[in-house]
């Protein structure tokens, strides 16, 4: 899965890599217990959006990883995202402003 936010392939546009979701791993019988540390899971909870300040919609349009299933918050995964909003703010407020009419080469003479 490539995590990279893309507008299109001209030269013109910002390429921005979105940092992957952490989650702990499942504590399995055999290893006693013991925290097997993080691995990359499917996206980032909801919860995780709020706490940011994203609903859904927003984080669709930014190709951010949703996992609706997922109910825990993990700090490092906040402070990604903020990170993450802080170099795509220009992308953010581009998106409230109105947008520009295309003119086609037919109608200018």
């Amino acid at each position: 899965m490539k995590w990279d936010f893309q507008m299109s392939n001209e030269s013109c546009c910002v390429v921005v890599e979105i940092p992957p979701p952490k989650v702990k791993r499942v504590t399995l019988v055999r290893y006693k217990g013991i925290d097997r540390g993080f691995k990359i899971g499917r996206g980032y909870s909801l919860g995780e959006l709020k706490e940011v300040g994203l609903n859904r919609k927003m984080a669709k349009y930014l190709n951010i990883p949703i996992d609706p299933r997922r109910k825990s918050v993990y700090n490092e995964n906040i402070e990604n995202l903020k990170k993450f909003l802080e170099s795509v703010k220009e992308l953010i407020n581009a998106k409230k402003a109105k947008p520009a009419r295309l003119i086609s080469s037919t109608a200018v003479q």
